[in-house]
């Protein structure tokens, strides 16, 4: 997944400067959001919520099911939304390409 957005955001990106928006304003506040150095569950309710949207969450969470057992979402829920993701980012990223988006002059 990540390597699908940083397909998109090179290809997005005209200057080094774009592609740090990506980076810093999609990609760091979702790791932050994800549940990667804490418990979502311990969060206050509107970022409790809100991660429960954030696909890193998922992905997080089932790692965290697969060495210790233990998952705040639903693994399948998870599953499903990282197939999703991934057939979705990989059709924007081959629509990219087929097209020539910003490639071809």
């Amino acid at each position: 997944i990540l390597g699908l957005l940083g397909i998109m955001g090179g290809l997005w990106s005209e200057k080094f400067d774009n592609m740090a928006v990506v980076t810093n304003f999609i990609i760091m506040p979702m790791t932050f959001l994800s549940g990667t150095f804490y418990l979502v569950e311990r969060l206050p309710e509107p970022f409790r919520t809100l991660s429960h949207y954030n696909p890193f969450f998922y992905l997080i969470d089932g790692f965290r099911y697969g060495f210790l057992g233990y998952a705040e979402g639903s693994v399948l829920a998870g599953a499903v939304m990282t197939a999703g993701l991934v057939v979705a980012l990989t059709s924007v990223c081959l629509w990219m390409f087929d097209t020539g988006y910003k490639i071809k002059s």
